[in-house]
């Protein structure tokens, strides 16, 4: 159940209500998640969570899946993000103002520019992730783990350089505008609070969590603009200006799901609605201490081939 709770947790932050919302407000919903394809893009999720299941032959997880894509997935993302969104003051206006917003072409161009920067930073942040989740992982000999942690807390040690490609102009723009956003310094915040929770009575892992934070603070903005480069165009940080001075759109972007209660969030959402669903049909959860770790590298193989 713990593991399940960290896949869940990095699944809902790279993000059904107590009472269902007002049937015109679920619709507000479900056209803004339409507009943006929000439903189509987390199912190839849903599918990959198949794997914490043990394919035993007892049940038949790839039909059950499908069962649960096709008869609830949708109604229950639906649930989540009325509830969510309800929690953080979004009404019914601002989702069709928002609807309206994302459905211009010149929204879809920023948008899958925007998608394929953020993939390249995740997957840059997640390999060394992996490595250490494998630490944590494999069997040691007493006081083998303080020395593997150092090890992996020994590659941050050297700085982030800027490209050298990268033009001042570009930068500067990319500096007041992207880095200045609502979703940008959410994500940098929400990752720097997470450190801020992995406390421990051990004074070296409490030297090492400090850290990688001191390390994210110094060298994550380079990082994405460095990504950016390659990805987001001058025109496109000029769009996103615009799109971040819109009042509806910022409030949307500000979002801090952090700020509801974690466990009725993580019990709300679709990805643990569907692992408790499948254990109701009878599907077991995997024991294999490596199926967390195969689902990430599955993670990011999709990633790095999905743009």
């Amino acid at each position: 159940m713990k593991k399940s709770r960290l896949l869940i947790a990095v699944l809902v932050m790279l993000v059904a209500a107590s009472g269902y919302a007002q049937d015109s407000y679920r619709q507000a919903v479900m056209d803004y998640m339409t507009a943006v394809n929000q439903f189509d893009q987390e199912k190839a999720y849903i599918s990959t969570m198949s794997m914490m299941f043990d394919r035993d032959g007892k049940v038949d997880i790839d039909q059950l899946t499908k069962r649960y894509l096709d008869e609830q997935y949708e109604n229950d993302k639906i649930d989540f993000y009325a509830f969510a969104w309800k929690e953080q003051g979004m009404t019914e206006a601002d989702l069709r103002e928002l609807s309206s917003l994302v459905s211009t072409p010149e929204f879809k161009v920023f948008s899958d520019h925007y998608k394929d920067w953020m993939i390249e930073f995740a997957s840059y942040l997640m390999t060394p992730f992996m490595e250490r989740m494998k630490v944590l992982e494999e069997p040691m000999e007493p006081g083998e783990y303080m020395d593997k942690v150092k090890s992996y807390v020994s590659i941050l040690d050297s700085p982030v350089q800027p490209r050298p490609e990268i033009d001042a102009a570009y930068a500067d723009k990319f500096n007041q505008v992207m880095l200045e956003s609502p979703s940008v310094k959410l994500t940098i915040d929400m990752m720097k609070k997470r450190m801020d929770e992995a406390s421990s009575d051990n004074p070296e892992l409490q030297a090492s969590n400090k850290k990688v934070k001191d390390w994210m603070t110094k060298n994550v903005p380079v990082l994405l603009l460095n990504f950016a480069y390659d990805n987001l165009t001058i025109e496109d940080i000029d769009y996103a200006a615009k799109l971040y001075a819109n009042e509806t759109y910022s409030k949307f972007q500000s979002f801090d799901l952090s700020s509801i209660d974690m466990e009725k969030l993580y019990n709300k959402h679709a990805y643990f609605k569907y692992l408790n669903w499948m254990k109701e049909q009878g599907a077991k959860t995997s024991e294999d201490p490596n199926t967390i770790m195969r689902f990430f590298e599955s993670m990011l193989d999709s990633l790095n081939t999905s743009k």
